[in-house]
């Protein structure tokens, strides 16, 4: 059931509506949120680090990082590829210097 009700959430809400969700306490949100966004912020961590390890450990501090702001009330209403893309960029940053 868990698993039937993240693929809804993965096709019937905007980023905006998941984001309120995980405020409001569903984890599940958050893994549609990470389905829909984990491949491009790979890519873009892929951009600044050294090797597919370094980007899989960005990514992930990345998803963690942002999933407490949220969960803390925090956090973009809205655009939430953008936000996360900051943080990729910033801790790929904070790896390589």
């Amino acid at each position: 059931m868990t698993e039937a009700r993240t693929q809804v959430w993965g096709e019937a809400l905007s980023d905006a509506e998941l984001i309120t969700a995980v405020r409001g306490g569903d984890p599940s949100a958050y893994g549609a949120l990470y389905e829909r966004h984990a491949a491009a912020a790979h890519s873009v961590a892929r951009q600044y680090v050294r090797s597919t390890v370094d980007a899989d450990d960005v990514v992930s501090d990345a998803f963690a990082r942002t999933l407490s702001v949220l969960q803390n009330g925090g956090g973009p209403d809205v655009t939430f590829r953008a936000y996360l893309f900051t943080v990729v960029r910033r801790l790929s940053y904070d790896l390589v210097n």
